[in-house]
């Protein structure tokens, strides 16, 4: 899979199906190449950065915390299925556990100087009652480009999802056949606990859900990690959650959601977040979005999917400080929903849609962008 601009893009498609394990399992054999490079990128990054050998610092990491213990109480059948990961993969459950809690580390190590993440989010319902649009650039760390992948997760007990990923993490974003999507930002300056939910379980969660009403509720039962936001959507319309280990606020918007690093609700911000918004760039593209839809009296989605391609904030960053616009989604809200995804930065890269049933009998499902 090539990882620079310019040159051809493939995103894989693995249809993930049977008990956790299994799904687990199907993940990791058919990326193991992938999830290998992910992995071998990241602990050079962390040795790197914390000065340490990386082994070292993840057994710190995972001892200094409780996230483990959470989530084998809150959801075990998601744990299992990174466990089938590290099987398929080769490589260790603690590290794949680890690579799973990106969210997390980001929180436990504020030792990293990179600039912060910068995912940019769009909710939109038309007034005439349109169906309504989620979409979102997904701002981390470049060294996980080229592991751009998609699930095509087959529970059989509970809806069908795809779910955009890097390889060996178990989801970034994503839609289900019931109709709900969801998307984040992180929210690095709202509380955080190390006996929270990690964030990649929550989404997972979410799309286990089948109702917007039910996916809110399970956003306010349990207790989350770090401070994130969750703008969820179905054909009931739009849903905005920012959720921290301080609470959990809903946001009355119902037509128009926009989002990124910065809370618009919560208050309780842990020491000065004024840096780190200065790093991500979030009121400047926050006042971008803000801006391009207070023009426009009908958003659909190419105009949302072309808001996401700015390069003058930025909102689609390329590859350069340590930190890329991995990805982008946008996801109709009809059931079931129509995914597109954007395997890179959503300015050179473009949105392909990817389908809940496979166009052929294969696992492995490779669409190739130019």
């Amino acid at each position: 899979m090539a990882s620079t601009l310019g040159e051809v893009r493939q995103l894989s498609v693995i249809d993930c199906e049977g008990s956790p394990r299994e799904r687990g399992q199907a993940h990791g054999e058919a990326l193991r190449p992938l999830i290998q490079l992910g992995l071998e990128r990241w602990m050079d990054a962390l040795g790197v950065v914390h000065t340490m050998d990386p082994e070292r610092y993840i057994d710190d990491f995972l001892s200094n915390t409780h996230y483990l213990a959470t989530i084998e109480q809150l959801a075990p059948g998601l744990l299992d299925e990174v466990r089938g990961i590290a099987a398929g993969a080769d490589r260790p459950f603690r590290l794949l556990l680890a690579y799973n809690l990106m969210d997390e580390e980001w929180a436990y190590s504020k030792a990293r100087r990179l600039p912060a993440p910068g995912c940019s989010v769009i909710g939109m319902r038309s007034p005439e009652g349109g169906k309504p649009i989620l979409a979102q650039t997904m701002d981390i760390p470049s060294l996980h480009d080229g592991t751009q992948s998609v699930l095509r997760v087959r529970p059989g007990d509970d809806p069908d999802a795809l779910v955009f990923t890097a390889a060996g993490m178990i989801g970034l974003n994503g839609c289900n056949d019931a109709g709900i999507g969801v998307v984040v930002n992180n929210l690095e300056m709202l509380p955080s606990s190390t006996r929270g939910l990690p964030v990649a379980f929550v989404i997972r969660g979410l799309l286990g859900r089948t109702s917007l009403s039910d996916a809110g509720e399970f956003l306010r039962s349990v207790p989350h990690a770090i401070g994130q936001h969750y703008a969820l959507g179905s054909p009931e319309g739009l849903a905005s959650f920012e959720c921290s280990a301080g609470g959990v606020i809903q946001d009355s918007t119902t037509e128009r959601l926009l989002h990124t690093n910065h809370p618009l609700l919560a208050v309780d911000c842990v020491g000065d977040p004024e840096v780190a918004y200065a790093r991500s760039r979030t009121r400047e593209r926050y006042s971008y979005l803000l801006d391009r839809v207070s023009k426009w009296e009908d958003v659909d989605r190419p105009v949302v999917e072309n808001m996401l391609t700015d390069t003058s904030v930025p909102v689609s960053l390329a590859p350069g400080r340590g930190v890329m616009t991995f990805g982008a989604v946008s996801i109709e809200l009809s059931v079931p929903p129509r995914m597109r995804v954007a395997p890179g930065p959503p300015h050179v890269t473009p949105f392909v849609e990817v389908q809940f049933s496979a166009s052929s009998d294969s696992r492995v499902e490779a669409i190739l962008h130019a």
